[in-house]
Formats: structure tokens, sequence, C-alpha cells
């Protein structure tokens, strides 16, 4: 039985991919002096922001971290919505007793950006960020379950990338991915196999409904 919920955010929760990108892009094409395709500006992304600057510009990498922000709170502030729907299922099965986490590869200053934008903070019960090695959202997981006193057959992960499938099945807890925005790759997450798929918010509300978490 499901006693607890597990969320990442950009892609999932909000559509912020496209803030994240933008923001970035605006922040690095000036230093390397040339445009950057969606393709480039993907392969920098797994760390968190603080993480790729200083891996990739090291001596410049407080500098750029501050430009970031800047700009990344300038884009988060063009979107006018979070995914509709997906707040009002949170807080459904949060008042049927569920537990609510919120994981994200985001670092913390953006992941903060975001959250008091949308005034949700305080919907997640405990929130982890990315690391600047690289996403450790299996490691946040486990410590998660723990702090919950959860066991990993009474969790599941929901995420927009096939990397959060990989982390899901490594922290050994179910997949439950969420494809219903544009940004996601639904056919690179089928090839990861999810426990579960999800095209629309609605499909999501009728699997908890399956579940016996929503009525």
């Amino acid at each position: 039985m499901i006693k607890a919920l597990i969320f990442d955010f950009d892609g999932t929760i909000a559509n912020t991919l496209p803030a994240c990108f933008n923001a970035f892009k605006r922040t690095v094409e000036p230093v390397l002096g040339k445009e950057m395709s969606l393709q480039e500006i993907r392969s920098y992304f797994g760390p968190t922001e603080e993480g790729i600057f200083a891996k990739h510009f090291p001596d410049r990498q407080n500098e750029l971290a501050q430009i970031y922000y800047k700009i990344y709170a300038e884009e988060q502030a063009k979107i006018p919505n979070l995914v509709p729907g997906v707040m009002e299922v949170i807080r459904e099965v949060k008042a049927r007793g569920i537990r609510v986490a919120l994981i994200t590869a985001k670092g913390p200053v953006s992941c903060k950006i975001s959250l008091d934008f949308y005034k949700i903070a305080d919907d997640f019960e405990e929130v982890r960020t990315g690391g600047s090695n690289g996403r450790v959202k299996d490691v946040a997981i486990r410590e998660i379950l723990e702090i919950m006193g959860v066991g990993t057959d009474e969790v599941a992960y929901v995420g927009d990338s096939w990397k959060d499938v990989i982390s899901s099945h490594k922290a050994g807890v179910p997949s439950w991915a969420a494809a219903w925005l544009s940004t996601a790759e639904p056919e690179r997450i089928l090839s990861y196999n999810p426990e579960k798929i999800f095209y629309t918010v609605d499909e999501f509300r009728r699997a908890l409904q399956e579940e016996g978490i929503l009525e």
C-alpha cells in the first residue's frame, strides 16, 4: 500500500525547464561568445547550477552563479502556472494521509526561487536539492524514507526523466513517470522500464484512485 509519494520538480510539477535552459543560455553564451543549441545546453545539466559553473568555469563560478540566479528569477516570472492539476492532486493525497516529499536536481537557490514564486514550499514534508557533483536522487530517496519510516514498497517516485527511473530503481522504489509535458522523452523513459507512465495528470489521478489513495 502506498504511504508516501516523492515528486521531482522541473517538468513534473512545473514547466520550468524552459526557464532553466533560457537562464543558462543567457548566462553562458556571452562567456563562450557563441550561440548554444538546446542539445548543447542539456549536455551541461546533471550537477546543480553551482556544480556546473565550478566544473566548466572555475575562474568565474561565483559570478556566473549569481548572474544565473538573477536571470532564472526573471525567466521564472514569465511562467504563469504550475502544471494544471498537479498541486491539487498533491493536496488531495495529503488530505488522505499520504506523506509527500520533493527531490529535485535543482540547486538550493534556484529551488527556493521556484518554491517561493509558486508559494508551495509548505506543501512538502521534506525537500532535497541536487548535488554539485551530479544527481544523488537515489541517496535522497533512501534518506527521506528513513526519516518518514516508510518502506521501499510503500512509496513511488514521480519524475519526468529517464534518469528519474534509474534513480528510483537504484533506491529500490517504483518509478512513476510523469510524461505530461512536451519536455519529457516518453520513448526514452519507457526504455528504462518505469512501473507506470502517465501522459496526462488525469491518468495520474485515475491511477491513484485505482491504488485506493483517492476516491
